[in-house]
């Protein structure tokens, strides 16, 4: 897929990040494959006797075979060493029962009584078989068994062991999981074992308490900032706090020692949970609903598949922890590719959620290798995604805080920008009033005006006329367009218009004096003065002023008649001439 373009960028800055963890790391598990000789086991004085490749194992298809069976020579002889470059006593999904077998070779020093710890807590069922006194002494344990029944209380398998000093004993084991069956066993002296679990679960308390820690802090951030990536972050943390405290065998133990059916579904359901909110909390912290929506769509295609194992879970428990375990690793790939695209584009934290989910990409792989048989058990492969999350919590942490910083950072920034709008809105404001103010007062001196003013459109329609013009014309209270309804006739309407549209061309002022016709009808003479109005070189129209003379031209016209009666006894006065 087009995502997936990504992945040599993400292996580079892998390599770049964590290039001496990532190769040491899996150097290391690597080289805790090579097994000892073949052979029967020296048990002398010392305090801890690993015995993971000292087997030699049969694959019993049909889990039929009976302990009387595989002591038969025909049986015995179908026994197998563990290759060299085999992982030790894993052997991965198998629905198959698997027998190991290992002879201890105990000194005449060596103390009689020993502790047998099989430390892979998910593994289903398991039977050691050793002699006693009157012929082979079977002992339980495994996951579908109570914790009550177990005769050591510890969260991994330990079954009490007696030994002969000076003789060789041989012990069976008979293993069998719906899950992965590995079997990571030690033989211990009682106090070997109390001083290694001291730090064990030492180092178990720290990193719940991390988690738990995390957990707590992030709620109250969800609480106080209502920001859904801190409860998808809590949830994620409280999924992976429920996973490794079932894997870790420390739920069985504390939390839920007396729910049996529980006690076993509870890796797988934790393994949902954990994807299932951690694709959530990646796909809100990267946004990639708005700024990638192909990766948007694959991780939620990926989260549907994690949900839908719950459903596979109840019809097959093997079908469904193959499923998670191929899920998981392209659900950090999907992950890691997606921080990349947003490291690219500029998102904020999203280089440090790039180098924690690399963190936990590195356990998660050493743990499907572990599971599949491909890596040996031992602390570091079967406690790799301990190790991992931690870091990656810790790393999420300081992701969350970057994008908190950068959320802080805009929100100051958005403060500062409204402050500046405010001021530019009370500044426009205070120029608004001020031009309201002016205009309010041109209005009034225009309303007040003693002369009429009209401005007309470049096509000769009334665009505004003040209230002195509308009493000159007589036509207040009345609506209309044009002023040519006032002209004696068209053929003055026509003439003005041409020594108007002369005058205009010429930027010259139009003044005239002529008589007009109000709305009622009735004549009056006007003075009229009109200018074209030019902004950016284009006509917008035309300003009149216009100013009743009536009384002028009457007192004219008496004085015109006085004289020439004077002059002229019985003549008879004429009206002038329209202009």
């Amino acid at each position: 897929m087009h995502l997936y373009r990504h992945l040599p960028a993400v292996l580079r800055l892998v390599m770049r990040r964590f290039p001496l963890a990532l190769w040491l790391a899996l150097a290391l598990a690597l080289l805790s494959s090579l097994p000892a000789a073949a052979g029967g086991v020296k048990i002398g004085g010392e305090g801890r006797y690993p015995l993971s490749d000292e087997f030699s194992y049969l694959v019993d298809s049909s889990r039929k075979l009976t302990l009387d069976e595989v002591l038969q020579q025909p049986v015995q002889a179908r026994f197998a060493l563990l290759r060299p470059s085999s992982p030790g006593a894993n052997f991965g999904f198998t629905s198959a029962a698997i027998w190991l077998r290992v002879t201890l070779d105990t000194a005449a020093d060596a103390p009689p009584d020993w502790l047998l710890e099989l430390a892979f807590p998910p593994l289903d069922h398991l039977e050691l078989f050793a002699p006693g006194p009157t012929g082979y002494v079977r002992q339980e344990g495994g996951d579908n068994l109570p914790f009550s029944s177990r005769v050591i209380p510890h969260r991994n398998h330990v079954l009490p062991l007696s030994l002969q000093p000076g003789k060789a004993t041989t012990v069976y084991l008979r293993l069998q999981s719906e899950g992965s069956v590995t079997a990571p066993l030690t033989l211990w002296q009682k106090r070997s074992l109390w001083e290694r679990d001291q730090t064990a679960y030492f180092g178990l308390s720290l990193y719940f308490g991390l988690l738990i820690g995390l957990l707590l802090y992030n709620l109250l951030l969800f609480v106080s900032i209502r920001d859904k990536v801190y409860l998808l972050y809590v949830l994620f943390v409280g999924g992976m706090a429920l996973f490794q405290a079932a894997l870790t065998g420390m739920a069985s133990q504390f939390l839920w020692p007396g729910q049996l059916w529980w006690n076993i579904y509870s890796v797988p359901a934790g393994a949902v949970l954990t994807a299932t909110f951690g694709l959530l909390f990646a796909r809100v912290f990267l946004s990639s609903a708005g700024r990638n929506p192909l990766t948007d769509k694959l991780i939620l295609l990926q989260a549907a598949g994690f949900v839908a194992t719950l459903g596979v879970l109840a019809y097959s428990f093997s079908l469904a922890t193959h499923m998670l375990t191929g899920l998981a690793v392209t659900c950090v790939a999907t992950v890691m590719v997606a921080g990349v695209i947003g490291m690219r584009n500029g998102h904020p934290g999203a280089r440090n959620f790039v180098i924690s989910w690399t963190a936990l990409l590195l356990g998660v792989i050493v743990l499907g290798l572990h599971n599949l048989g491909l890596l040996p058990s031992n602390a570091l492969t079967s406690n790799a995604v301990v190790f991992g999350s931690a870091a990656e919590m810790v790393l999420l942490s300081f992701a969350l805080a970057d994008r908190v910083s950068v959320a802080r950072r805009f929100k100051e920034q958005a403060q500062t920008r409204i402050a500046a709008e405010r001021a530019l809105v009370q500044a426009l404001s205070v120029s608004h009033e001020q031009l309201k103010t002016s205009l309010e007062e041109r209005e009034v001196i225009l309303d007040n005006s003693i002369v009429g003013i009209a401005f007309l459109t470049p096509e000769g329609k009334l665009r505004w006329a003040n209230p002195t013009l509308l009493e000159i014309l007589g036509a207040r209270g009345r609506e209309f367009e044009s002023i040519d309804r006032f002209y004696l006739s068209r053929e003055q309407a026509r003439k003005v218009a041409r020594k108007v549209v002369a005058r205009l061309k010429r930027g010259q002022v139009y003044e005239a004096e002529m008589q007009i016709r109000r709305w009622d009808g009735s004549r009056i003479w006007v003075s009229v003065s009109g200018k074209g109005v030019v902004l950016e070189r284009h006509m917008r129209g035309t300003v009149w002023v216009i100013m009743d003379i009536s009384r002028r031209k009457q007192l004219e016209d008496d004085l015109h008649s006085a004289l020439a009666a004077e002059q002229h006894p019985g003549f008879v006065p004429t009206a002038p001439a329209d202009a």
